[in-house]
């Protein structure tokens, strides 16, 4: 019975407001003119209107990337992961760790560990507190360092850790999360598919 009387009075309410709603706009339309421009002009309603905005811009300064190979540099022989273009021929080579090449490596060769490696370990806690990987992306290079960061969703909300590229992919690659590169480090870095480097 309490049901039917909330229902009873929400309809009543919901009645009662669109009547005061038609009677302002046919004796007064001047002034649900000027409330409708001032809920549009405010400054909430002005952030919603460049979301759509900021994520364009953001889709084109972000290059989609897929790991290619793990290995050891014939150069310098230190182990290196490229990254190529999803859809294009660009390839990045980046530096890693031994350890951080076979926490990429299981993933890519498919091998079951007894024992979870650290990578392993981040993403069940990352699971455990009801969050997600959104993506990763390789946004910086400064003096010859790559930088990362790590996007999480959770609660309707994405926030970013900083982490070492290497460890990045390695967290991806086990969530089938997509992996970015900021333009601006693809276009310092990156070489094309002629001269992929050698592994």
């Amino acid at each position: 019975m309490r049901r039917r009387d909330k229902a009873k009075w929400c309809l009543v309410g919901c009645l009662i407001t669109v009547l005061v709603l038609a009677g302002i706009s046919v004796f007064m339309p001047a002034k649900l003119t000027n409330a409708v421009k001032l809920v549009a002009d405010n400054d909430f309603a002005s952030r919603l209107r460049t979301l759509p905005v900021k994520e364009a811009d953001q889709e084109r300064r972000l290059i989609e990337m897929v790991v290619e190979v793990v290995g050891v540099s014939q150069i310098d022989y230190q182990p290196v992961a490229i990254l190529k273009e999803k859809e294009g021929e660009l390839y990045l080579p980046i530096v890693i760790g031994l350890l951080e090449a076979d926490a990429i490596s299981v993933i890519l060769e498919g091998v079951k560990l007894p024992r979870p490696l650290t990578a392993d370990l981040l993403c069940s806690v990352i699971d455990k507190m009801g969050a997600g990987v959104s993506h990763i992306t390789i946004n910086d290079l400064k003096d010859g360092t790559f930088y990362a960061k790590i996007t999480l969703k959770a609660n309707w909300q994405q926030m970013e850790v900083d982490a070492r590229p290497s460890d990045a992919i390695a967290i991806a690659l086990r969530v089938r999360a997509p992996i970015f590169v900021e333009k601006a480090v693809l276009d310092k870095a990156g070489t094309p598919g002629a001269g992929q480097p050698k592994v």
